[in-house]
């Protein structure tokens, strides 16, 4: 009984959403994206550790030494699939119709989701570390405008605090990502009614950013300027034009073909084998910094091909990406983002596990020391990601949304007594 019904409810909001036009192209919840997002995350989080372990990946024939060295540049990956989950239903508008949310509903979703684990975040580090061990010493300076920066997510935009803040390295991204999420609605209305030139501007803004920094290389502080948000805009204008072109290609073929499935195999792993050449293309090119400013547009055009190629793929190829497995750890993947780097450096001070000797034990070449540190770095940093996300970020989500429609139901009431 309970199942007939809910295919009725299904079978009416099916009739009365444009998806129905998409057939089995879904432009609603694309699964593929989460294993993506998953992945990404998960490489980046073991180049982290690995810059702690030096625990090389290779073993007999396998060698995936090219992967963690170059596991940084998935950040741009990030931010590519930020660009193209969050345009998303701005291109199901525009190609579909319907109404997208409001100004304020898109902001009350981004705070719901990153501010109170990142504030929490930030609570624990300066409660239980930075302050009880010292870290800031007699620098107020430097601890006010630590703490300010990072509360008002504008820490990106101050070298010292890249290269030297101790309330977690690794959330210049989240400035980067916030700072975006407030011009967005902005640029989504440009993009909406002008689609080619507003992605023609945003790219451009990215690729002469770019070329400034890349142009004065020697000259500038590389830690503040290399990750400066205005050097993503051509990864999250990629982003966005992926969305745009996926719903225009899914009204348009309104069924999935083998012959389609096939292709985006092709184009799938056709992109990775191509990021292989790029990773070492990077790694001999003697200023990989540099390269990665040089190359984050084509880099991100890459990362599109790799995406839009899972997307469309066969069944069997989408399901390595769209699993119960992938959906909880992109669930967690935030706050295992936001915490890995952090416990991977802290057990290391703390010489957890331990060793014996003063000299550090991955220059030592201690390889059982450097499994055990690995290891203990996964599992306390998924234990963590996990707590964050059930016991913090969820909750304090719900709360946030329910806050929302109150004011929201309390301010449309004064408008009709009004």
């Amino acid at each position: 009984m309970k199942r007939s019904q809910k295919k009725q409810r299904e079978r009416k909001q099916q009739q009365k959403s444009p998806v129905l036009l998409t057939g089995e192209y879904d432009v609603h919840y694309i699964g593929v994206l989460d294993g993506m997002r998953a992945i990404a995350i998960l490489i980046i989080a073991w180049y982290h550790i690995w810059q702690q372990s030096w625990l090389m990946p290779i073993a007999g024939a396998v060698n995936l030494d090219w992967l963690v060295r170059n596991g940084s540049i998935l950040v741009d990956m990030m931010i590519l699939l930020s660009g193209f989950c969050l345009f998303l239903p701005y291109a199901r508008e525009m190609v579909l119709g319907g109404k997208t949310g409001t100004c304020g509903e898109f902001y009350m979703k981004r705070v719901a989701r990153i501010v109170p684990s990142y504030y929490v975040s930030l609570l624990i580090v300066l409660l239980f570390f930075a302050l009880p061990l010292g870290e800031y010493g007699n620098d107020f300076s430097l601890m006010g405008k630590d703490i300010v920066s990072h509360l008002t997510f504008t820490h990106n935009l101050f070298g010292e605090l890249i290269r030297g803040t101790h309330l977690n390295g690794v959330l210049w991204t989240i400035g980067v990502e916030v700072q975006f999420y407030l011009i967005f609605p902005l640029l989504a209305k440009f993009f909406r009614k002008q689609p080619i030139l507003t992605y023609a501007g945003m790219t451009a803004i990215g690729l002469l950013s770019s070329y400034c920094i890349s142009a004065h290389f020697a000259t500038i502080d590389q830690s503040l300027y290399v990750n400066h948000t205005l050097t993503f805009f051509s990864v999250y204008a990629n982003g966005m034009l992926g969305a745009w072109l996926y719903v225009l290609y899914a009204k348009k073929r309104k069924k999935r073909t083998t012959a389609e499935g096939i292709a985006g195999i092709v184009m799938a792993v056709g992109g990775i084998m191509i990021f292989r050449r790029f990773c070492d293309w990077r790694m001999t090119c003697g200023e990989e910094t540099r390269w990665q400013v040089n190359n984050r547009y084509l880099l991100s055009l890459l990362f599109l091909l790799i995406v839009v190629g899972a997307i469309v793929a066969l069944p069997w190829f989408r399901k390595i990406w769209d699993n119960r497995v992938m959906k909880f750890l992109a669930g967690i993947s935030f706050n295992l983002y936001i915490c890995h780097q952090y416990i991977a450096v802290k057990l290391k001070e703390f010489r957890i596990p331990d060793w014996e000797g003063e000299g550090l034990p991955n220059q030592t070449g201690d390889v059982e020391w450097q499994w055990k540190y690995t290891i203990l770095c996964i599992v306390l940093s998924i234990a963590v990601a996990v707590f964050m996300t059930y016991v913090v970020e969820r909750p304090a989500a719900r709360w946030i949304k329910r806050w929302y429609e109150k004011r929201r139901k309390k301010e449309n009431e004064t408008v009709r007594k009004a």
